[in-house]
This record gives C-alpha cells, sequence and structure tokens, in this order.
C-alpha cells in the first residue's frame, strides 16, 4: 500500500497520534504551570504503532485526523487550581506574532490571527467549511515504477470539513480526496479518499469517551515486491476503521483503555481482460490496549503500555494453502513532555513479539519506537517529528509479514503574516519476514502557501522521492513540481 498523502497522513492512525489525557494534578501548587497535554495530531488513538500502520503525515493544518493533517486537538488542560479542564488546543502559528519583547494587543493578536482564516457557513450549532484545490504542475515518473515517464498533471481535490459548536462534546467529520489526472494517458488516473466521522463525550470527574469512524480508498503500487507481472492498472484498497478510547485520571494517575478494528479489502486485478482476485489478502485486524501513566511534574508524565492485536483473514488459508492468521503482543514505556508553546508531545520505546497459527512463518520479535514532538523554538517557527513502527501483511506469497519503521520531519517558518515556507523530508523501511528483503522510501519536499485573502490560497510544492526496490532494476526516482488555487469558504 503506496502513501496516500503525507499531507493524511501521507491518512487514518488512526493513525495518527492522538492524546494521552493529563493527569488530575490535585497536589500541585496553583500557577506551578500548564499540566500535559499530551496531544498530537488526533483525538483517538494514541501512537501510530497502536493502529493499522498508516504512513507518516507531516503537516501542521487544521484537522480531525490522524489521517488528518493537524498537530493539534482538543485535550485537557490543567487550570490554576490544580484541577483539568478541556480547552482548545494550542492553535498553530500565525505569522503575526513579534519576536521581540514588545507584543501587540490581545485585540490586534486575535484580529490578526484569523486574518486569512476561512469563515465557515453556520448551520445551527455546526460550522461548514469547504474547500476545493485545484493544481497542475509536472512529474518526472507518472507511473510510479522504474519504466515510468513524465507527464504533465491536473488535479482536483476537495475537502469538506464539519465541527461542532458546543461548549461541552464534540462532533466532526470529514471528506477529503484527490482526483488527479496524467497528460500521459497511458497512466491510469489516481484516486484517493478520505471519509471521516469522530466525535468525543465528555463524562463525570474529567473522563472522555472518544469514538471515531473512517474509510480510505488508495490504490496498490505498481513496484511493491510481490505485485504481479503484466497488471498494468493498479487495483484499489479499501480500508474501514472504528474504535473507541477511555481516558481519564485518578489523583495523578492517568489512565487509558482503547480498541481499534480494521478490515482491508482488495480489488480485484484485471490481466489481459481477465479479473483476478486478491480475496487472500483480506484481513481484518483487532487491536486493544491499556496505558497507565504518573504525572510525576506539571510537565513531564512517565507511562507504559501493553497492547494486544490479533489478525485474521477472510480466507482461511493463502494460494500455497497456509494460514496467515496471526497475533501479537507489545510493551512499550515512554514519557510526555508538555511545555507548551516551546515542546510538547511523547515519546516511546517497546518491543513486539509477533506469533502465527500456522507453523510455515515462524514467530518474531522487534523493537519499536513510536513519537510525536512538537518544537516551536520561536513564534514564527513550528518543527515537527513523527516516528511510527507497525506490522503489515505482506503481499508477497513468500512473505509472512512486514515490519515497517516511518520516520518524518517538518519545519514551518512564517516568512510574512500571509506567507509561509515549510520543508519537510520522510523515511519509510519495510523488511519482509522470510522473504528477508527490503524496501526504502526517501522523501524531500519544500512548500509555499501565499494567502490572498480568507476565500483563496495560492499553494506550490516541489517533491523528490527515491524509491529503493527488493527487486532488481526496479528502483527508480520521482520529481514532481505542482502549483495550485486553493478556494475555500
Amino acid at each position: 500500500m503506496h502513501v496516500i498523502h503525507r499531507t493524511l497522513l501521507s491518512a487514518t492512525l488512526i493513525v495518527a497520534l492522538a492524546p494521552m489525557p493529563v493527569a488530575r494534578a490535585q497536589n500541585v501548587a496553583s500557577g506551578s504551570g500548564p499540566g500535559i497535554a499530551f496531544d498530537t495530531s488526533d483525538d483517538f488513538s494514541s501512537l501510530r504503532g497502536t493502529d493499522s500502520g498508516q504512513p507518516v503525515e507531516i503537516s501542521n493544518q487544521q484537522g480531525i485526523d490522524a489521517t488528518d493533517d493537524s498537530l493539534t486537538t482538543t485535550a485537557p488542560d490543567l487550570a490554576e487550581d490544580g484541577k483539568v479542564t478541556r480547552v482548545q488546543g494550542v492553535q498553530p502559528i500565525t505569522g503575526n506574532e513579534e519576536e521581540g519583547a514588545t507584543k501587540r494587543s490581545k485585540t490586534a493578536d486575535a484580529r490578526d490571527e484569523t486574518a486569512y482564516d476561512p469563515t465557515g457557513i453556520r448551520l445551527g450549532s455546526f460550522i461548514l467549511l469547504p474547500a476545493v484545490e485545484l493544481r497542475g504542475g509536472y512529474t518526472s515518473n507518472a507511473a510510479q515504477s522504474s519504466t515510468g515517464r513524465p507527464s504533465g498533471t491536473i488535479t482536483v481535490a476537495p475537502d469538506i470539513l464539519l465541527k461542532s459548536d458546543w461548549t461541552s462534546n464534540e462532533f466532526q467529520f470529514r471528506l477529503k480526496g484527490d482526483y488527479e489526472y496524467f497528460t500521459d494517458t497511458s497512466v491510469k488516473p489516481d484516486s484517493n479518499l478520505y471519509v471521516e466521522a469522530n466525535g468525543r463525550i465528555d463524562l463525570p470527574s474529567d473522563w472522555a469517551l472518544r469514538l471515531k469512524a473512517d474509510y480510505i480508498y488508495d490504490t496498490q503500487s505498481s513496484s511493491q515486491f510481490g505485485y504481479p507481472e503484466g497488471v498494468q492498472n493498479p487495483p484499489g484498497i479499501n480500508t474501514y476503521d472504528a474504535g473507541a478510547t477511555l481516558d481519564g485520571s485518578v489523583g495523578r494517575t492517568v489512565l487509558q483503555l482503547r480498541g481499534t478494528a480494521t478490515y482491508t479489502a482488495y480489488d480485484p486485478l484485471q490481466v489481459d481482460n481477465t479479473s483476478v482476485t486478491q480475496a487472500y489478502l483480506d484481513n481484518t485486524l483487532i487491536n486493544t490496549a491499556a496505558r497507565i501513566g504518573y504525572q510525576w511534574t506539571p510537565t513531564i508524565a512517565p507511562f507504559v503500555e501493553a497492547e494486544l492485536s490479533n489478525r485474521f483473514f477472510e480466507n482461511p488459508t493463502d494460494p500455497s494453502g497456509y494460514s496467515r492468521n496471526s497475533r501479537g503482543i507489545t510493551l512499550r514505556g515512554g514519557i510526555a513532555y508538555s511545555a507548551a508553546p516551546i515542546l510538547k508531545g511523547e515519546i516511546a520505546l517497546g518491543w513486539r513479539h509477533e506469533t502465527y497459527d500456522d507453523s510455515q512463518f515462524a514467530p518474531f520479535d522487534l523493537p519499536t519506537i513510536d513519537a510525536s514532538l512538537i518544537w516551536s523554538p520561536s513564534p514564527l517557527t513550528q518543527v515537527a517529528f513523527v516516528a511510527a513502527t507497525y506490522v503489515d501483511p505482506a503481499t508477497n506469497i513468500d512473505a509472512s509479514s512486514t515490519i515497517v519503521y516511518d520516520l518524518g520531519l517538518s519545519v514551518e517558518r512564517y516568512v510574512r503574516r500571509n506567507f509561509t515556507l515549510a520543508a519537510d523530508i520522510g523515511w519509510q523501511h519495510q523488511h519482509y519476514i522470510d522473504a528477508d528483503v527490503n524496501e526504502i522510501t526517501y522523501e524531500a519536499g519544500l512548500q509555499g502557501t501565499w494567502k490572498l485573502n480568507r476565500e483563496a490560497w495560492i499553494v506550490g510544492r516541489l517533491e523528490q522521492q527515491y524509491f529503493a526496490s527488493a527487486v532488481e532494476g526496479g528502483s527508480y526516482p520521482t520529481t514532481t513540481a505542482t502549483i495550485g488555487l486553493r478556494l475555500q469558504r
């Protein structure tokens, strides 16, 4: 499964990363500092390693999920009386802050911070934020393969967000996708879709129940190890995900329980007008996890976490007659840190053990790293780092699974109040168990955003990718440059 977009989480952690609620520091003196927010890019599941393995996204635009392109979220915070209160997440830098000792008045800052934001359409107690982006550009490798050719590109990308405007509880719905057409008509147009609904129910004593359901449509990568020869048009992949998280605190002890269910279905392959099923790849992944942390200081909270996973396939056996059903257990330990607005996030190291029902596939162990950190060295600059470790089923018949390590780093700088520059780099390493081969993807990008007004932004991006294939002669580079107009309300 190739990256949808690194701005989706290149989308769904549950992908993504989610908040761990702050402990109620009842014994902390008044005015001792902010509580740990534990907020990352999603309001649902915790570290990226806990979900079905969505690729890393690095973006700080407002959104609703792990596939969402937001690095902020709604999370608990610590009031001056030492009790937890739910407040809106820290807003991204806006470019109007001054870096010297002199600051503008609150009135001026509030006005400037929203000067280029879309106003939305109020629908009762909800706000609708519709947008569409029209892009054109050039890519050196339209087919994303070792034999790919250059092509012009035209892309239409709708983005619709509906969010509640309530004093308590929360609901959000998002539909985001794109359709990319290539002037090289030998390459099939590429389309992606992401739909998500999530909500938060505020419970007594500052506990919260978070619910989420989403759907992702993507296409297989024709360069992936094990991709059948002779298939020109990559088939689609449909992913359905749902789950719940219950979190809260007892004194300084922070608790979280969560569960997710992810079903992945592969469309048939088309070979010489013949449909070839891939139903043996259809699978369901069930994850359950429990976390306990302790708010050691107002800014530091160590935690431990245990996760159980169970993956079972729709077909009892694969084409070779083996069962690929598996079970895993992951133990993690980490630290959450919040000294907002300078530095916040969490990092965890762990160990995972995976076993299979069929003795044909040997069990394995692997170290894990999962992290989400946001650093603002100045009011005009933001640095984000994300890391994820997960296990995916292998599309190659000779491999049982793939171990994936995913890293991403981004830097955004406000040059002017209405003009930003952003740079990002990404690295993904996939190791195929049993086949003992590796695939590595390197990415780097530079993006500029010029906000003309509330309704129109100009966005340009230059991206370089290199794919190191496990197949001899399958590696390739890709250079893509696009510029577009984002229209929003």
